[in-house]
């Protein structure tokens, strides 16, 4: 049976009783249906729309005008979709109104048209209760609006947070370089400038991860180049970035603090064992393996003593430098440059290690 032969049997079957259908169909309805004349004034209520709007007989409200039961700051939306009825148009709307009882409730409100042999001649409209939707809308975005003051307040104590720290750094970095300069020449002097070139690895990771304080990690390359910038600059060295990867590498927080140390280490001892002969010149290699990541420096120095051995070095640096690559199940190979000088290749394991 196609659709036009269903309908006819609809028809059929619904011959005389289209009204007493129509009722049925009307009071079955869960919403809030009413009839209007084209004056806006109730003509027809359903059962379950009086239910709704908890009128208990519809001759409390027969003949009045239907904005009459809204607030009156709703009056103009209503009156305005009347008259957009009245010309063949349908709206759709939400709006506050209480019920007769005063209980507050939303309703999602939709007008049309009811056409007759002469046009249009009755207005139906539909409103269905939407109370618990606008509630729980409301109670989102109360929740969203808290949250959203929330990361405002807390951006704004991280960034005094970030001034501090920043300040904190350069204190205690400007007091070591200060006594070193008046300990130069002495085991003391170097231990401060030492002290003070580590401080500023941390102050370095620390100023990586707060250009986007909501990642959870930084892109390594750019972490190690601007360290490599900023030792350069401190230690009157040339300290250059070589060969580098394709994609970026991205590490967290702690695993950047661990590998930036050790960068500095390796920097550093290339400047201070330089010999003093001409301006050191460092270049940094990072390129990832199958086995995980090697990062090697290389200098112009005099380069390595024979029999070199990291494991038999007294000094601070060097133990710095094996404690970290122990840490990232990785190992120190040593060996001469290319560019005339000592040659230190770490290859460690970070985790997560993520190419983006």
């Amino acid at each position: 049976m196609n659709i036009h032969d269903a309908n006819v049997t609809a028809l059929d079957l619904l011959a005389g009783l289209e009204s007493g259908f129509a009722l049925s169909v009307l009071d079955s309805s869960p919403d809030c249906i009413k009839i209007l004349d084209l004056q806006g004034r109730l003509l027809f209520m359903n059962r379950n729309g009086m239910c709704a709007m908890e009128i208990a007989q519809f001759a409390e409200v027969a003949d009045r005008p239907w904005p009459s039961l809204w607030p009156a700051k709703s009056h103009a939306l209503l009156e305005g979709a009347v008259e957009a009825a009245i010309r063949g148009e349908v709206r759709s709307f939400e709006a506050f109104c209480p019920t007769a009882r005063g209980n507050p409730r939303w309703w999602h409100v939709t007008s049309a048209p009811v056409r007759g042999a002469r046009g249009v001649e009755r207005i139906i409209v539909t409103s269905r209760d939407i109370t618990e939707l606008v509630q729980a809308r409301t109670s989102l975005e109360e929740e969203v609006a808290a949250k959203n003051e929330a990361l405002r307040r807390q951006k704004l104590l991280l960034s005094e947070i970030d001034h501090r720290v920043k300040n904190s750094f350069a204190a205690v970095m400007g007091l070591l370089r200060m006594q070193a300069r008046r300990h130069r020449g002495d085991p003391s002097g170097q231990a401060l400038t030492d002290a003070a070139t580590r401080i500023a690895t941390l102050a370095r990771v620390h100023d990586q991860l707060h250009l986007d304080p909501s990642a959870p990690d930084l892109v390594l390359c750019d972490y190690i180049g601007a360290l490599a910038g900023d030792l350069g600059q401190a230690l009157n060295a040339r300290v250059e970035m070589g060969q580098l990867p394709d994609l970026p590498i991205r590490v967290n927080a702690t695993q950047a603090a661990g590998i930036g140390q050790l960068v500095a280490e390796l920097i550093g001892n290339a400047i201070k064992h330089s010999g003093g002969r001409r301006r050191a010149r460092v270049l940094v290699d990072i390129e990832p393996l199958a086995e995980g990541l090697s990062i090697a420096v290389q200098d112009n120095g005099p380069g390595l003593p024979e029999g070199f051995d990291p494991a038999a070095q007294d000094g601070l640096g060097m133990q710095i430098c094996l404690t970290y690559v122990e840490q990232m199940q990785g190992r120190l190979e040593h060996g001469r440059s290319d560019l005339g000088g000592a040659r230190f290749r770490a290859i460690i394991r970070p985790e997560p290690l993520a190419a983006h």
